[in-house]
């Protein structure tokens, strides 16, 4: 076992002591992990500075974790400082045109010509951000090392304690290991794990007749939100469907509005998956 795998894997046997999904887990402190070296070792970096301005900042998700990250606003400043300049800059000929005669020249300079691109062209080809590309690598090696090790000894105890991987999870732990037999035996292990969450939330819901007179347990308390994150993984790591590009996602015609999902600017980036609003 590799030194980068041997980490990986206690790491995760770790986060399989914790409620939810051990990888949403592993993935949320590879981000904090990442951010923190960044503000304490790096704001001044001059390669750094260029990759977070070609992104133009972090994604939504990692925006606001910096300030989880203690004693970050300093640092956080200084980055986005250089950002506020950045986004004055680009839109500076957007201001010196918005008055010219019949907008033809505020539209070229939002949407750009034959010899120069529009401000909205820059914003639309900006990089994915910088923790969603780290996090989102970091999660590949965790769900590998998940589905090679699931039966591979403190790891298999392990998984057997926690509440098994979240349905995004675990498709993208077999989308990546088809061909895999332990990836099987991921699937049986984590169904069972689901079916567990299935029985508490039904016993919660069952107790709730005003006839019953016994006890909720700490597990059927605590059941729907379980639930939560077993559909949808930890809170922030998955994006949403409001900006997913419409080639991705298509609303279902048994929908409560006919109206599609929004296209935001930035649906030149990769499309909605694990790790927040980025890989957004």
């Amino acid at each position: 076992m590799s030194e980068e795998r041997f980490i990986g894997y206690f790491r995760l046997v770790e986060a399989c002591a914790e409620p939810g999904c051990p990888v949403c887990r592993c993935v949320t402190h590879e981000s904090r992990s990442y951010l923190d070296s960044l503000l304490y070792e790096q704001v001044t970096d001059p390669g750094t500075r260029r990759v977070i301005r070609a992104a133009w900042g972090f994604c939504n998700w990692h925006t606001w974790l910096l300030l989880e990250i203690g004693s970050s606003r300093f640092g956080a400043a200084i980055i986005y400082d250089d950002l506020v300049r950045l986004a004055l800059s680009r839109t500076e000929r957007l201001a010196a045109r918005a008055g010219q005669s019949r907008g033809r020249r505020w539209l070229r300079a939002l949407f750009g010509g034959a010899r120069r691109p529009g401000v909205m062209d820059l914003y639309r080809a900006r990089a994915a951000c910088p923790a969603c590309v780290h996090a989102a690598d970091s999660e590949r090696r965790y769900l590998d090392t998940i589905v090679k090790f699931i039966d591979d000894g403190d790891l298999q105890a392990g998984y057997a304690r926690s509440d098994g991987l979240c349905v995004p999870h675990l498709f993208a732990a077999l989308e990546g290991n088809p061909e895999r037999h332990e990836a099987r035996m991921l699937v049986d292990r984590t169904r069972a794990k689901w079916a567990g969450i299935g029985r508490d939330i039904g016993s919660f819901v069952a107790k709730h007749d005003y006839r019953n007179r016994e006890p909720y347990t700490a597990e059927e308390t605590a059941s729907y939100t379980r639930a939560f994150e077993m559909f949808a993984g930890a809170k922030s790591v998955f994006g949403n469907d409001v900006h997913a590009p419409s080639s991705t996602r298509r609303a279902s015609r048994h929908s409560m509005s006919p109206v599609k999902p929004a296209t935001s600017a930035g649906d030149s980036r990769a499309p909605s998956r694990p790790v927040g609003e980025d890989v957004s």
